[in-house]
């Protein structure tokens, strides 16, 4: 059955949808349930032997003897061009003698293609109309205000995760069952491996309840020597996942078409050969990024300050993320808003109504939310090309690199 299913023809078919035509040709949509993240988790279940709902088109890619251990790295915003393009001018990487003895499969992003919402659907294998976690920054009825979805922060405090105080519960926010969870349930040891800087967060609490235990790390190397070791220690079945954000921090600071980024993936496949490869025994390596980038200069950011057309007709500032926000417009002015951004920016930026946004699928499959429609607000705006609506919120930076599908 593999041998009908190339990477060429899951590139084609990724291309082609556009979703019944709500966005315009050469934009990927999301494959939801199907070549995106969000059936991974499904994949890591069916691995210990679970039956799954979702993700059935990576079920073929399912060994004939299951793993008794099952190790998952999240390289944050290593975008799937930018690794080919490596493999072709590295061809002594180790990652080449990984993908001749396994597979290489295009995956698309979610929407919006940003960490949190994207970390959310490796979590729980449901998309982000499912799990709420719509951006970076949200206006949230639960806390009534402007939420900074990464640090768990309210608009105008430096003091993260007081979030949690003002009304988000980090056991039920996600509305859905998180794959370590879902493993306990089966009888798997599982495992959670990230810098110290993030493992006791409220974010991390919130995206891998049901962890086994946590493991905070200095830096790579302790990470990947900490992953072995676990699972040269483990007496059963193991699942052991990696996150890595340091690959997201070089792209937001120098560009993803950079020497720093790419200097940066072949210290990670150095050490991923160095640490791994002879040292561990009947386990299956999992590597996916959430999301890619594109590259970005000062001018690409539209200070939306400067346009009295638009801010002027917005009740709140707005959110999302950079590259895809959400406008919560005035009322009445929701039409001369989107037809003053299609007229401003075409070509760089599209502007969809966010209930025709929603019902089209770009924010995946099943039941959507009530919150979920409720923090998309009225206006869908998302980057076609480098440019990017900004606001200059306390904490906005203009970087050279953004998040991308």
């Amino acid at each position: 059955m593999l041998t009908m299913i190339t990477r060429e023809g899951i590139e084609q078919k990724l291309l082609s949808n556009h979703l019944h035509n709500l966005l315009p040709e050469g934009l990927v949509a999301p494959d939801y349930g199907s070549y995106s993240i969000d059936s991974i988790p499904s994949f890591i279940r069916a691995l210990f032997g679970d039956r799954v709902e979702r993700g059935d088109v990576l079920l073929p890619f399912l060994p004939s003897d299951l793993p008794q251990r099952v190790l998952f790295l999240v390289l944050d915003g290593m975008g799937y061009m930018h690794l080919m393009r490596m493999l072709e001018q590295f061809p002594q990487m180790f990652l080449h003698r990984l993908i001749g003895r396994g597979e290489m499969l295009p995956l698309t992003s979610v929407f919006p293609a940003t960490t949190a919402t994207a970390l959310a659907s490796l979590s729980t294998g449901v998309t982000p109309q499912e799990h709420g976690m719509l951006g970076y920054r949200l206006y949230l009825k639960e806390t009534a205000a402007i939420t900074n979805m990464i640090s768990l922060s309210l608009l105008g405090s430096d003091a993260s995760d007081n979030a949690l105080e003002a009304g988000i519960d980090e056991k039920t926010f996600l509305n859905a069952t998180t794959l370590f969870e879902y493993l306990r349930r089966l009888g798997v040891d599982s495992h959670m491996v990230m810098t110290k800087q993030i493992a006791k967060s409220g974010l991390s609490r919130l995206l891998y309840d049901g962890a086994a235990k946590m493991h905070p790390v200095v830096n790579l190397s302790d990470m990947l020597v900490a992953a072995r070791e676990i699972l040269n220690d483990a007496k059963g079945r193991t699942f052991v996942g990696l996150y890595w954000g340091d690959t997201d921090a070089i792209a937001h600071v120098h560009g993803p078409w950079t020497d720093a980024f790419t200097s940066e993936l072949r210290a990670i496949d150095a050490a991923l050969e160095r640490e791994l490869s002879g040292r561990i025994e009947d386990t299956l390596l999992l590597i996916t990024a959430d999301h890619g980038f594109v590259p970005m200069d000062a001018a690409d950011y539209v200070d939306i300050t400067q346009y009295p057309e638009l801010y002027g007709n917005l009740a709140l500032p707005p959110v999302g993320d950079m590259r895809a926000a959400y406008l919560f417009v005035r009322d009445g002015k929701k039409n001369e808003v989107a037809r003053f951004i299609a007229e401003t920016f075409a070509g760089d930026i599209i502007c969809l109504d966010a209930e025709r946004a929603l019902d089209a699928g770009l924010f995946g499959m099943g039941e959507a939310l009530r919150e979920s429609r409720d923090r998309i607000g009225d206006l869908v705006v998302a980057s076609t090309g480098r440019k990017a609506l900004y606001y200059p919120y306390k904490d906005s930076v203009k970087l050279r690199g953004m998040h991308a599908g």
